[in-house]
């Protein structure tokens, strides 16, 4: 495929910009998740040998890009050196992440070494007609965040256009169940790191839901014993306070937000309604930035409503996730509702790493091919991490002390 380039950041090609829109181009663009790796320092190596190296470049180049790539991305040469990745499951730093190494892999291989000034990477930011637009990216930085990512030392911290003040009035947050019991719900933030690149590619809330009197933690599974109105004040708070971390809608490469939520708040038009009214102005920032967890679907969920209801939340949001309870049952019942990815939450294992291995292995050969994200979270330990990615999964987190509680304890 030719192209041609009127200055050093902009393509002419109506070929790319056709490519894109089909795979969803702008919501791509917006993610932060399309970006071009260049070969040029091995051309300029190459010199007038170029024609004749050129093919076995392009072929390993490939072969490399097929091994880091799942297969819902997009790669596509567009030019003698230039290599466009449209990324699915991976956005921001990320998908900068794992296009940077396939270009240090690639230059590696060919030049012996990958020097800096010879990491060549751009991200595309527009589309104009035929023409996309360009902007460099610092493969410092994106190396920095690489090393430094997968221990995260401490919770992010929220918007910097948020008052500290409204994150302490929002967390925790307490109320009186139907029964008379008082529940108070403590947050927490996890990046949520991706396996394959080492970078933290999302942020997760986490609730932390206890009884006052007792100090009991109410585990999710347990959350079917609520009624639906003291569930959905547990979502509807879960939301409010994840507002906090939304990402602007001017900031088209910050992580995407994952918040739990329960099916049957969601199921309910109730629900959708007031997952509306949380959002408030914010509902484009929803719609680019939220992704919804489903925490309580199981083999008894009829297949056809659940379809209907991610149907519904993908009008409002960016995608749906779903927790899996038994993944050798559910993911028939995923596999028609076009789901983001699917969660197993470790906290459910006790610390049985045993237990706890065999269903992450159970879940990645399950989920394997069936959806872009296959995650865990919640881990208690980092050593965790090399299990998960060896039995298929593709991100994993480690969990976070509620910020609240941790102050309690210091």
């Amino acid at each position: 495929m030719s192209t041609s380039a009127s200055s050093p950041d902009r393509l002419n090609a109506a070929d790319i910009a056709a490519v894109l829109d089909r795979f969803g181009g702008q919501d791509l663009l917006a993610r932060g998740a399309v970006n071009i790796l260049s070969l040029a320092a091995i051309r300029e190596r190459a010199s007038e040998r170029w024609p004749r190296r050129r093919p076995d470049v392009w072929a390993y180049t490939e072969r490399k890009l097929a091994e880091h790539l799942t297969f819902q991305d997009l790669s596509q040469r567009v030019g003698e050196t230039d290599y466009l990745i449209a990324m699915t499951s991976e956005d921001g730093m990320a998908a900068q992440a794992m296009t940077l190494k396939v270009l240090e892999e690639v230059l590696l291989h060919f030049l012996g070494a990958a020097e800096q000034g010879d990491l060549r990477v751009r991200a595309v930011t527009g589309l104009n007609g035929n023409e996309v637009s360009c902007a460099p990216l610092d493969p410092r930085a994106i190396l920095k965040a690489r090393k430094t990512a997968p221990v995260p030392a401490k919770a992010p911290e929220p918007a910097p256009d948020i008052d500290p003040a409204e994150e302490k009035r929002r967390n925790p947050h307490m109320f009186a169940t139907g029964s008379g019991l008082t529940l108070r719900i403590d947050f927490a933030v996890e990046p949520v790191i991706s396996l394959r690149h080492g970078v933290a590619a999302a942020l997760r809330i986490e609730p932390t839901v206890t009884e006052t009197v007792s100090g009991r933690v109410i585990p999710t599974r347990a959350f079917v014993k609520l009624s639906d109105g003291d569930l959905a004040t547990i979502d509807m708070a879960t939301l409010h306070y994840a507002g906090l971390y939304l990402p602007r809608v001017d900031a088209p490469a910050a992580r995407p937000l994952i918040v739990p939520v329960s099916f049957r708040t969601m199921a309910a038009n109730k629900g959708r309604q007031a997952l509306i009214a949380a959002a408030g102005e914010a509902q484009g920032r929803m719609k680019r930035g939220l992704l919804i967890e489903l925490v309580d679907v199981d083999r008894g969920t009829p297949p056809g409503r659940l379809i209907e209801v991610c149907g519904l939340l993908r009008t409002l949001c960016r995608g749906v996730f779903a927790r899996v309870q038994s993944s050798r049952d559910e993911m028939a019942l995923f596999k028609e509702a076009r789901l983001a990815g699917v969660t197993l939450d470790a906290a459910e294992f006790a610390g049985d790493d045993a237990r706890l291995a065999a269903a992450m292995l159970d879940l990645g050969k399950q989920a394997k091919g069936q959806t872009p994200l296959i995650a865990v979270q919640g881990l208690a330990s980092q050593v965790m991490f090399a299990v998960a990615e060896t039995a298929g999964l593709t991100h994993a987190s480690l969990r976070t002390a509620p910020a609240t509680l941790a102050t309690a304890a210091a």
